[in-house]
């Protein structure tokens, strides 16, 4: 008789082997030294390989706070990614029941006794913190957490609300870190952890629910994997080249029939997206326009025990991101991003490493236009060459179907005084290059691309003609994309763009071209302003949101599936 265990056994033998279309020796991934956070070894634990070299791995891990980081960054940095990946070797029985006493009460200990929260302060991090600790306190039930001076029970009531009310919020007003090119990645693994694990039947379904909305969101600004336009903090190698961020390796996993790299927690879950998901990728009909608003990422307000819902009530504004999708390109800004309020001090934490433009091209992920404000990377990735620089807040940007205007006005005298464009000349079949001007040509397109202080072609490393490099302290920018069809050449293109002036203002910080103003403080087209805060959280013609009602409506093809966090309840017509 096959009992439970080894039926949920070769459920996930199944999954690998035949939907996701790799073997196990695949999803394992190949023996790593540099297994910093133990999922690789769990993983080769629960298939029986090299089993003394994955325990000693795990060990190492579940020891945590009594040896340096392997990297030699500041322990309590990241000791909430091992928290959360060491949760799957407690609650995998195929794990946790091949390991020795030794190992179970450094496990014990890495919970029990130590603080595994981290000192950074996003919210990313707040949640990860908490569904690892309110997973741990389930585990080790009747046991006292020694660092927390609470009793695994205070722990579990505490952490359960602060879950549900975290999951509620973002279901209302969209995450922090939004569309994260690598940290979306990491609440994807925080939520299929709780999913997995909890035993709580109405969090367990509003994991699955949240999932699923962020699968949907991430498909409104993709084309396949190439997920387009602005983000939220990114690092520089997901920028340049997606194939490697982790929203990538989310849509192969779940949508694609493509060997990927995926967390432990997905690998050994029953969740997958919910019919309606796959019916927008297989129905929904370019072109189209998606509008999002997203809540102004407030770090100190999740940190403490308590949520601070009187300062959270304070944040009222929002950043209103903009994307066009049609058959041949994605573009999309950041179009307006409201100041915070005086007394609320995340402010600092304004536009941090974020992709404020883009215009992303069929073919490869590494076919786009963007510029950035500069800045020379430092040990933390803080401040970086492709994710612009931390706490200078210059930038305004703006775009429409076929249309960006950025302007850049660094006022602090201690930033870098220049902004760079990554703009990978080889790829277009013909250029011509201006003083001030690039148009290029590019399969069924022409793009131009204006630069007000003119720019310099990198020759130098690894981004040699594929990085343009703009001196100054004050910058605007133009890019217009347009088919090919409707000129008779990639000259004629030039001179029409020529022929509509562009004026920019470095007094009063303006910047207007072919009826689209910009300036600090706003934007219009046509004389009609722009209203700003957009009123839906999601608004593209398959997902509708108002803002902050926490039901998303999803309608394709006839089929209409209502997501109700108030009530935990999906409802389909």
């Amino acid at each position: 008789m096959v009992n439970s265990e080894e039926k949920r056994a070769a459920g996930i033998k199944k999954k690998l082997t035949e939907r996701y279309a790799f073997d196990t020796t695949i999803a394992v991934h190949p023996k790593n030294p540099g297994d910093i956070y133990g999922d690789h070894a769990i993983l080769h634990i629960i298939e029986d390989d090299d089993l003394d070299n994955a325990k000693r791995m795990l060990k190492y891990v579940a020891d945590w706070f009594l040896h340096p980081h392997p990297n030699g960054r500041e322990l309590r940095g990241e000791s909430d990614f091992a928290a959360i990946r060491l949760i799957v070797a407690l609650y995998e029985e195929r794990c946790y029941g091949k390991l020795s006493d030794d190992i179970k009460n450094s496990l014990k200990s890495f919970f029990l006794d130590n603080d595994f929260s981290s000192f950074y302060g996003s919210e990313n991090h707040s949640i990860m913190f908490r569904v690892s600790r309110l997973l741990a306190s389930q585990f080790y039930k009747g046991e006292y957490f020694n660092f927390y001076k609470k009793s695994a029970e205070e722990i579990y009531n505490i952490d359960t609300k602060y879950v549900s009310d975290f999951i509620n919020f973002r279901a209302g007003r969209g995450w922090g870190e939004f569309d994260s090119l690598g940290y979306t990645y990491e609440i994807v693994l925080i939520l299929t952890t709780l999913y997995n694990y909890t035993d709580n039947p109405v969090l367990k379904n509003k994991a699955r629910m949240m999932i699923d909305i962020i699968m949907l969101d991430m498909i409104a600004d993709s084309k396949g994997d190439i997920y387009g336009g602005a983000h939220g903090r990114s690092y520089p190698q997901q920028i340049i080249d997606r194939a490697h961020a982790g929203m990538a390796y989310l849509y192969r996993y779940y949508f694609t029939n493509t060997p990927t790299s995926i967390f432990t927690a997905g690998l050994l879950s029953d969740y997958l997206p919910s019919p309606i998901v796959y019916e927008v990728i297989q129905k929904r009909k370019l072109p189209y326009e998606n509008r999002e608003r997203k809540h102004l990422h407030c770090c100190s307000l999740w940190a403490g025990e308590n949520i601070k819902w009187d300062i959270l009530a304070k944040v009222t504004g929002g950043i209103s991101k903009y994307t066009y999708l049609c058959d041949d390109y994605i573009l999309g800004a950041i179009n307006r991003q409201e100041d915070y309020p005086k007394d609320v001090g995340d402010k600092w934490y304004a536009h941090h490493q974020q992709h404020e433009w883009e215009l992303t091209l069929n073919g490869n992920e590494r076919n786009k236009i963007f510029t950035h404000h500069f800045a020379i990377p430092d040990s933390h990735s803080v401040n970086n060459r492709w994710t612009g620089d931390c706490g200078c807040c210059c930038g305004s940007f703006y775009a429409n179907k076929n249309t960006v205007l950025a302007m850049y006005n660094i006022g602090n005298p201690e930033k870098e005084q220049k902004i760079n464009a990554y703009v990978p000349l080889p790829i277009f079949e013909n250029k011509i290059l201006e003083k001030n001007y690039l148009f290029l040509e590019y399969e069924k397109l022409y793009i131009s691309l204006y630069l007000s202080e003119g720019y310099r072609i990198n020759k130098e490393d690894e981004f040699t003609d594929r990085e343009l490099i703009c001196e100054g302290s004050q910058h605007a920018v133009v890019l217009r994309v347009e088919y090919k069809e409707k000129f008779e050449s990639l000259e004629s293109f030039a001179n029409s763009i020529k022929n509509k002036p562009i004026v920019y203002d470095k007094t009063a910080k303006t910047l207007s071209f072919d009826g689209i103003e910009l300036r600090t403080d706003g934007n219009s087209e046509n004389g009609v302003e722009n209203i700003y805060p957009y009123k839906k959280t999601y608004d593209c013609p398959f997902m509708q949101s108002d803002w902050d009602s926490k039901i998303i409506t999803v309608k394709i093809g006839g089929k209409t599936v209502i997501y109700d966090f108030n009530t935990t309840e999906v409802t389909e017509n």
